[in-house]
């Protein structure tokens, strides 16, 4: 019998030595290894994700559409600004830019006028673009509208009626500034007479290109 509790008593002995050992020796040290692998993870992940994110990130397009932001600018046939003015675009006016070339920007193709000629190009100064279209007031619409034909007979007596139809006309395309500055405004008509009307010509010189305004009634026709 004392045997068998001597034996019971070895046994229990040794379950505590090895449940001692466990929790004070090898679970701590199996603890300790596990919470450091958990660490070098979380640094070393985020670097990983940073970088896949980096390079998945396509890269920007180059921007090639510009608005223009002065009252009138000149376009040039050279990136110089005592080039030859061959047009003039406008505030809010869209341009596509083909090539920019020490501060312009080139918005046609090369012309060459004649055999072993120059080539030239439309030019634009790129300081004076915006890459968003300009924010235009109402104001700063009828004072731009009204400089194009402040020229024109009884401009006074008519201003609100030929600034409304001045841009309308020009919104939707059918004249185009010079045409107002090229015969300085709206020109009255003794054609229709008893009517108060005034014509412009837009686009050329034909008959064709001559359009009346009734003042009185807000009617654009044709002849």
């Amino acid at each position: 019998m004392k045997k068998i509790i001597m034996a019971v008593l070895l046994l229990l002995g040794v379950a505590c030595a090895g449940g001692g050992y466990y929790i004070f020796y090898y679970k701590p040290q199996q603890d300790a290894e596990l919470a450091k692998l958990m660490a070098e993870q979380e640094k070393v992940e985020p670097i990983a994700m940073v970088e896949e994110e980096e390079e998945q990130a396509p890269p920007k397009p180059p921007v090639t559409d510009y608005y223009v932001s002065p009252d009138k600018l000149g376009v040039r046939e050279s990136p110089d600004y005592d080039a030859f003015v061959e047009s003039v675009v406008y505030r809010g006016d869209k341009l596509h830019v083909l090539e920019k070339k020490d501060g312009w920007g080139r918005i046609s193709p090369y012309y060459v006028y004649e055999d072993g000629g120059q080539e030239v190009a439309e030019w634009v100064p790129m300081e004076a673009l915006l890459e968003v279209a300009p924010t235009i007031t109402k104001d700063e619409r009828t004072e731009t509208v009204s400089s194009y034909i402040e020229k024109s007979d009884d401009f006074k007596q008519h201003f609100e009626m030929f600034v409304k139809k001045t841009d309308q006309l020009l919104k939707d395309k059918t004249c185009v500034p010079e045409d107002f500055e090229e015969t300085s405004g709206w020109m009255r008509s003794i054609t229709f007479k008893p009517r108060n009307v005034y014509f412009v010509y837009c686009g050329g010189i034909k008959q064709a290109n001559k359009i009346y305004l009734d003042v009185e009634t807000g009617e654009i026709f044709y002849r």
